[in-house]
């Protein structure tokens, strides 16, 4: 048995694999993904129906995030893809019947609210926060406070309880997706496959082995296989299922759609791939734009910074609109892109990405974000994305490369959960007014651009967006 065999010998319970169809693929958008092949021809309940029709008019960013709340809160064992269907709405209202209201499955706001603090609770006293490790270039969530231990392997990171019974290995082997998978879906004296499934880009292989239970999953990206294997003791089974299905959500495997991105070159007098800003040395940091030459438009709150910076190079404001919410800063010697920008107004639900600057470890690192648009009736244009600190002033693009605006300040951040920013409503400064700020025309828009990857619209915008360092 291969190395990788032993540590994919190691599952979850007979609830969480019973869901791991659609939480292996990760691709599962439809609203009705959960209904039963049959349901068309059973009568619909009238109260799923209403339950239904108003869960799908809440944005995708919402139903997921309601679900990953339900996770927590052991009321929903599935795949946070923000589809409705009778797991969701059984979720809903074992949550509601806790909660002594009404279990319509319809969650009013303060219910929601109240099921978003249960399941903060419970993310808290593990301290799951997720982590992108740099070695195989993927993100996860990790339950920090039970598995406290990390060491490095060849592979990437390796979380473990104290005791070395639990562990998540990140894994990145240099192997083909179809053998790897034949390799380990084969029962062994001593180990037994409970689940398993080969799609064309993904696999998982589950199972137990000594009392143990492991979860393997492996993923084909364009840098290779990426993937992890989750083990903990059957005995600990009733405090790590809810944790596995959660782990399993929160897995992204690929870097370039919401890891940190390469950093821009650096600036004048900065060696490449360091920062000079560290979170413990920065109480306010900003994003800002880079629109010409030594000029870089953020938001106005920077005007209460007593020393902005950008990069190592000390930052002049030269202008502030507050109605706008703007500011220009002046730093002598940054370089610009060279590409122009377009415009773009984007329609209420379009999806967004954002580019910001924000603590990464103990350095600052440029990070993609997908998001979508928000119009809300007679409002201004909102983002709906977990930003980190740092968003304020960072740029908004469609998913055609064409800028959209600046996440406008905020008089306070959204509240840190378990070391994780979760989803929130940003306000946005258009387009247009950057642009009226610096006194510029957007480049022509042109016919309409087809979608592009998350890595693309990021590496066309690497070195616009900077963060702006407000001191101490």
């Amino acid at each position: 048995m291969t190395k990788l065999a032993r540590g994919a010998s190691r599952v979850c319970a007979a609830g969480f694999l019973a869901v791991l169809p659609v939480v292996a693929g990760g691709g599962m958008t439809p609203a009705r993904a959960q209904q039963a092949p049959a349901a068309a021809q059973q009568p619909v309940d009238p109260a799923f129906a209403a339950a239904m029709a108003y869960y799908d008019r809440l944005p995708e960013a919402e139903r997921k995030a309601i679900q990953e709340n339900l996770i927590w809160t052991g009321d929903f064992a599935g795949a946070g893809t923000g589809g409705f269907g009778p797991l969701t709405w059984k979720g809903i209202q074992a949550f509601q019947k806790r909660a002594g209201v009404k279990p319509d499955g319809i969650l009013q706001p303060k219910e929601r609210a109240a099921l978003e603090q249960a399941a903060a609770k419970a993310r808290d006293a593990i301290r799951f926060t997720r982590l992108l490790d740099a070695r195989s270039g993927t993100r996860i969530g990790v339950p920090q406070a039970l598995l406290e231990r990390t060491r490095q392997s060849p592979a990437g990171t390796v979380f473990a309880s104290t005791d070395g019974t639990a562990t998540l290995e990140m894994l990145s082997p240099a192997a083909e997706l179809q053998p790897l998978y034949d390799q380990l879906r084969a029962d062994q004296p001593g180990r037994r496959i409970t689940y398993k499934v080969l799609r064309p880009d993904w696999f998982v292989v589950a199972g137990d082995a000594g009392g143990k239970r492991f979860y393997t999953r492996m993923n084909q990206t364009p840098a290779g296989l990426r993937g992890y294997t989750l083990t903990y003791p059957v005995a600990r089974a009733a405090e790590f299922d809810r944790i596995a299905i959660a782990v399993a959500n929160s897995f992204e495997s690929s870097p370039a759609a919401t890891a940190a991105v390469p950093a821009a070159p650096a600036a004048p007098g900065q060696p490449q791939g360091t920062s000079p800003m560290r979170p413990a040395d920065m109480p306010t940091l900003y994003s800002g734009l880079v629109v010409a030459p030594g000029t870089v438009v953020t938001v106005a709150a920077v005007e209460g910074c007593p020393a902005p910076a950008v990069g190592r190079q000390a930052a002049r404001i030269t202008a502030v609109d507050k109605a706008a919410g703007l500011a220009i800063l002046d730093v002598p010697g940054l370089a610009a892109p060279q590409a122009a920008m377009r415009a773009a107004v984007p329609a209420d639900a379009d999806p967004l990405l954002v580019l910001e600057q924000t603590p990464f470890g103990r350095d600052v690192q440029l990070a993609v974000v997908p998001g979508e648009a928000r119009l809300p009736d007679g409002g201004k244009p909102r983002v709906f994305a977990p930003l980190q600190r740092g968003a304020a002033g960072a740029a908004v693009f469609d998913r055609a490369g064409a800028f959209v605006g600046l996440v406008a300040a905020v008089a306070a951040e959204p509240r840190v959960v378990a070391g994780v920013m979760p989803q929130a409503s940003w306000p946005l400064v258009p387009a247009a007014a950057v642009f009226a700020m610096i006194r510029q025309q957007p480049a022509p828009a042109g016919a309409a651009m087809a979608p592009l990857t998350a890595g693309a619209v990021a590496a066309a915008q690497r070195g616009r967006v900077v963060a702006v360092d407000c001191g101490r």
